[in-house]
Order: structure tokens, then sequence, then C-alpha cells
């Protein structure tokens, strides 16, 4: 997924919800201020996106824990404002937003956030990104990669896990009792 940045004066959060984006999508996201347009992604990314939400949700749900969302807004700073979408995300029932703040980006951490990434995501980026969540209050980070069939597991204060086909992702602290085996997460439909 190209990355672009749109350089100019900074935004805001509530400046990046009311932008009209283009109809052929992308996402949109601010990194302490900046726009960050990123290509449509393509089939596996889609595809991995779905399969890990869908099965965060067939757990989640029935134990009424919290909300799986895809593509929702975290504004994880303010002044200047950083809002990412990670690709799948979770938030627990506790900290759900109410009222009208449902129809607005998330006020601060998620609990998990998953990314999937594209053949061009830059590794700098991902990096930066995964320390913002953590740095932010974000319990668990998952960066998924299609290529490599791994997903790296993070968490605050602990040593980065790469796990591999024949291995299982775990929820930890923030799912106990969630478990995925890499070889279907990566089998094809």
């Amino acid at each position: 997924m190209a990355h672009r940045e749109q350089v100019g004066r900074l935004m805001t959060a509530e400046e990046l919800l009311a932008l009209e984006k283009p109809d052929r999508g992308g996402k949109h996201e601010l990194e302490r201020g900046v726009l960050r347009v990123s290509e449509p992604p393509g089939y596996e990314h889609g595809r991995l996106s779905v399969v890990i939400a869908t099965r965060l949700m067939s757990f989640v749900r029935p134990r009424k824990l919290g909300t799986v969302l895809v593509e929702s807004g975290y504004v994880l700073e303010r002044g200047p404002d950083t809002v990412y979408g990670p690709d799948v995300s979770f938030v627990a029932r506790d900290r759900a937003p109410v009222g009208e703040q449902r129809f607005k980006y998330v006020e601060g951490y998620v609990d998990l956030a998953v990314e999937v990434l594209s053949p061009d995501d830059h590794p700098g980026r991902v990096a930066r990104k995964v320390a913002r969540y953590l740095d932010r209050g974000t319990r668990r980070v998952w960066v998924v990669d299609p290529r490599r069939r791994t997903v790296a597991v993070y968490a605050p204060g602990d040593a980065v896990r790469i796990l591999r086909e024949g291995e299982t992702l775990d929820g930890g602290d923030v799912l106990p009792g969630f478990a995925y085996p890499l070889t279907e997460l990566f089998g094809e439909d």
C-alpha cells in the first residue's frame, strides 16, 4: 500500500473526520497532524483482515467482552493530533464509546491493534506506529506479515515475539483464552 504525505498545515482529528475523501478509497490517518494517505490494500490484506476480525468477533461477542472493529480511528495524541485506524481492533466493553461519541474517533488507546502489512509498508513507519500504540496504552499489537506468514506480537514491557506457522496466536491478558493457530490464519479459504 503506497503511502503519501499531504504536507501543509497540520490537521486535527476533527478535520480528518470531516474530510471529504476520494471515492477510490484508501486509508487516511494523521501522524502528529500530518495527513497520510495509503492506497487501497490488495486481496490478501483484505482477506486476512476479515479472517482475523471474524475469528475475534466469534470469541468476543458471546462473552460480551467488548467490540471488534475494522479500520476505526483512534485519537492517540492531541496537539498535534495522531489518528490511526488499525486494520482490526478490539475495545474492551468498559471503554466502548457511548451516545454521540460512537460517531467519532475513539479517544485514547485501543486494547488490541492489528496491522496487516502491505507489500510496500515501510518498516520504519510500522515500527513508529507500534511504538506509538504501546506508548499510548495499547495493551497488545499484532503485526501480520502475509508474505512471511508470521505475526509479530508486541506488549508493553515485553520483548517482541515472532510467531510462525505451526505456532498459535493467543490473546494474552487482553483476551484470555483466545487461541488461533497460524496454520488456520494463513490457510486458503
